[in-house]
């Protein structure tokens, strides 16, 4: 299904574009005797050389290699429309800066910044859409994101995909700005990940859009620690608020949380530890939205059956799931509420080194209620040091009323360079 291809993306709205100081933009607008598509060949001419440069710094300079880094990206997809079942396709192209600079001693800004490219033949359509709707305007507090060009094949846009300063002590570590907070520990669905919840049968389920925060971390002895989130909304009503407690005990990490994220409030515990060999973890929750009321539950194991294979299982209870089809396949917003449409599911996954360089992984998800399944098998190639790629598919079995009803298979590589 193309819409868990990304997140959610929406025309920028502001009046004034947040880049449109940058040196780039900047150099570009003098060269406007050449035009609308000059102009755009102009920014990527200078994007380009921009990257040579930060290369030649990198490969030169260890200083700067410290604090710049990143990579370029391309990922090609094929799939059907959900909605006119056409074949249709997309070609993603991503160049990623990654700003580490140490301020002080105690201190260290984290900026993060992307310049994305989506050709693509089906920007008329409803699949569309959820990509449109990926917009730190709807889900985030700072919208640093800024449409670029939204036309019938070219979808362009700049963000900021994380900007945050830290301090760190002995005893404690502070993070204000955009960033990641992951409260849970499950790897497919998590009861307790409330920020910045994954997605696990998107392309990129590890591109989550960040979330605004306080984020306060006082260490303690004996393994314990508390976290203390702030999160503004656009409203008081919604802002967000969040309490974790953490202790380990025996080979056990447990945790505590209660959180108000939105119209969520939100209480949990969960634990992570061994049984002998194999790792053991568990999430569970209850939330109340408004008259809604209900229960989730995660429970995973994972194995090393060897140095070179691994595997993990996990069953996900859903008590946030309606079955609403309608609504949860056209709305990226209630999918990271809901998280599923039915109310139980089962995941498994499975990594193999077939040679140092060579991995292959296998994912799945099975929906007991709906019998449906979603089969992801991916295999992974280190090219050269600093270059990957990586082809693979989304397979779907399915049923009327099912969790993966309206998917269709999917079809994608990779190539990936970093700096």
């Amino acid at each position: 299904m193309m819409e868990k291809l990304f997140l959610r993306k929406n025309p920028i709205s502001s009046p004034v574009p947040l880049f449109s100081r940058s040196p780039v933009n900047a150099f570009c607008r003098s060269t406007g005797a050449l035009g609308r598509w000059g102009t755009k060949s102009c920014k990527a001419i200078t994007t380009t050389l921009l990257l040579v440069f930060l290369q030649s710094l990198t490969a030169y300079a260890s200083p700067i290699k410290d604090i710049v880094s990143g990579y370029y990206k391309v990922l090609p997809t094929f799939t059907k429309s959900s909605s006119t079942k056409e074949d249709i396709s997309s070609v993603l192209q991503r160049l990623r800066l990654e700003f580490k600079p140490q301020l002080t001693k105690n201190i260290k800004l984290f900026v993060t910044y992307d310049h994305e490219l989506l050709l693509n033949d089906f920007a008329q359509t409803p699949d569309f859409d959820l990509i449109r709707q990926q917009n730190q305007k709807n889900l985030s507090w700072w919208d640093a994101d800024q449409v670029i060009s939204d036309t019938n094949h070219v979808y362009e846009r700049q963000l900021l995909f994380r900007c945050y300063l830290q301090y760190e002590s002995e005893k404690s570590r502070v993070a204000f700005g955009k960033q990641l907070i992951d409260w849970g520990r499950l790897r497919f669905y998590s009861p307790l990940d409330l920020f910045n919840p994954p997605l696990p049968s998107n392309v990129e389920a590890d591109e989550r859009v960040g979330f605004d925060a306080l984020n306060i971390e006082l260490f303690g002895d004996n393994f314990s620690s508390i976290n203390l989130i702030y999160g503004p909304g656009h409203t008081s009503d919604e802002d967000s608020y969040g309490l974790r407690l953490y202790k380990k005990i025996s080979s056990y990490d447990t945790f505590f949380i209660a959180a108000k994220h939105l119209n969520e409030k939100v209480v949990g515990f969960g634990f992570d530890g061994y049984i002998k060999k194999a790792g053991f973890r568990g999430e569970f929750s209850y939330t109340r939205v408004s008259r809604e009321h209900y229960p989730r539950a995660g429970l995973g194991l994972d194995y090393s059956f060897s140095a070179k294979t691994s595997g993990l299982i996990e069953y996900f209870y859903n008590g946030a799931a309606i079955n609403d089809y309608a609504v949860f396949s056209t709305s990226l917003s209630d999918q990271r509420q809901r998280l599923s449409l039915k109310k139980q599911l089962l995941s498994l996954s499975l990594t193999h080194e077939i040679t140092p360089l060579f991995k292959f992984k296998w994912a799945c998800i099975y929906d007991i209620v709906g019998k449906s399944v979603f089969l992801n098998p991916e295999l992974r190639y280190n090219i050269t040091a600093n270059t990957d790629a990586a082809i693979g598919a989304q397979f779907y079995a399915k049923n009327d009323n099912s969790e993966f009803q309206d998917s269709h298979n999917l079809y994608y590589a990779e190539v990936k360079l970093f700096f």
